[in-house]
Formats: C-alpha cells, sequence, structure tokens
C-alpha cells in the first residue's frame, strides 16, 4: 500500500482498538457493534491483499477520491464558520448533495474555479488556519484523479487484483468509521475523555508537505 492507503490502514486499525477497549458500551448486534466489526474484517482483508500486491503501483481510485472528500469537507466546514459573520459566504461552498465520484469531482472542480478566481476568497479560509496551500492541494488531489483514472484504461499489471481489493475495502472501512464517527459524538458527547480517545483514533494524518495543522477530525459527509 502507499502512503494515502496506510494512514487510511491506521485509522481502522486504532478504531479496531478502540472498539475491542469499548466493546462493554456497545450492545451486542449493535450498529456500532457491527460497524466496528466491518472495520475487523477490513482490516484482516487488508492485511493478505498488501501481502500479495506488487510494490510502486498506483493509488487506489477510491482513496483519491476519499482525498478530494477530505478536502471539500475542510473548505466546507470553514466556509460555515466564516458565514456566522459574513452572511452568504457559504452559500458557494455547499457540500456535495451526493457522496459519489460524479458530485465530488463536480464540487472539487467549482472551488477550484471560485478560489482560483477571487483570492480574497483564499485569504479568508487562511485567516481560519486553512494552511496557504489548500487550494493546490485540492488542485493536486483532483489532478491525480484524472491521471490516475487514464493510466488505468492503458497500463495492466501484476497485482492489479489485489489493488482493486484494497481499494473496495478501504472504502468499505470509510463507510464504517463514518458511521462510527456518528455514532461515538452521540453515545460520549458527556464523556470528554472518551470523545477525545476517538477523535486521536478516527483522524487520517494528511500530505506532511502540505503543511498543515487541522485539528483531528475523522472523515464524515465527509491527504
Amino acid at each position: 500500500m502507499n502512503n494515502r492507503e496506510t494512514r487510511r490502514y491506521d485509522v481502522f486499525v486504532r478504531v479496531q482498538t478502540f472498539g475491542t477497549d469499548n466493546a462493554a458500551d456497545f450492545a451486542a448486534g449493535s450498529t456500532a457493534a457491527t460497524n466496528f466489526a466491518t472495520v475487523t474484517t477490513v482490516v484482516t482483508g487488508l492485511n493478505t491483499a498488501k501481502a500479495g500486491q506488487k510494490p510502486g503501483r498506483d493509488t487506489s481510485k477510491e482513496v483519491l477520491l476519499d482525498a478530494i472528500r477530505l478536502d471539500l469537507q475542510n473548505i466546507t466546514r470553514t466556509a460555515a464558520a466564516i458565514d456566522q459573520t459574513t452572511p452568504g459566504f457559504a452559500d458557494s461552498f455547499r457540500p456535495p448533495a451526493q457522496f459519489n465520484p460524479n458530485a465530488l469531482l463536480t464540487t472539487a472542480d467549482k472551488f477550484i474555479q471560485q478560489l482560483t478566481a477571487q483570492p480574497a476568497l483564499v485569504a479568508q479560509f487562511v485567516a481560519h488556519e486553512m494552511p496557504a496551500s489548500f487550494v493546490t492541494a485540492l488542485q493536486a488531489d483532483r489532478a491525480a484523479y484524472g491521471t490516475d483514472t487514464t493510466q488505468r484504461e492503458t497500463k495492466r499489471e501484476t497485482g492489479v487484483g489485489n489493488t482493486a481489493t484494497i481499494g473496495t475495502l478501504i472504502a468499505q472501512g470509510m463507510q464504517a468509521v463514518t458511521t462510527l464517527d456518528a455514532i461515538m459524538h452521540n453515545k460520549y458527547a458527556s464523556q470528554p475523555a472518551k470523545m477525545a480517545a476517538w477523535l486521536t483514533a478516527a483522524h487520517i494524518e494528511r500530505d506532511a508537505q502540505r503543511g498543515t495543522t487541522s485539528t483531528p477530525s475523522p472523515a464524515t459527509p465527509h491527504p
């Protein structure tokens, strides 16, 4: 697995540990227990798939899309905060109506167009501690998805089955973590220590070269 995939794998391992440590808090067969079980299955599957994967292969398209989704989440969340003192600001930065590839890519293209055309908007995001390179990061993630898709149409390599499996497993794992994130915010609203432990477990590190210092925030619809 490459760096992007490894970061998500690390999240799944931490979430798996969190689920084991706090299993007594959730009834057997509950939605939380079911999703923790899914994460465990994903970790097991990834351990098997990565063992047979050819080094140096492309990033799975699911991971590339998830990177775009996280970029968009950071932008829309910050826009909502700015909107509190600048009414109407968030209207130009609405999250995608759906979280399918087409909607994510269309929203990314829209945000890139708006932000590159209006530097004053970028400055407002940066004033709220978004990294100065956040637009460049979104452009890079968007371009990576397009380049990867093109390469897949012309490239055949040993281990492609494992690559596809890893992408599918990561998508399943992220869906489970997103569901668990909603549950943990409800379950531990009055238990700050456990909530903090969950946020740490579910946090996805971003690319170091971007210089981000974002507060741990798991993927919710939503490197």
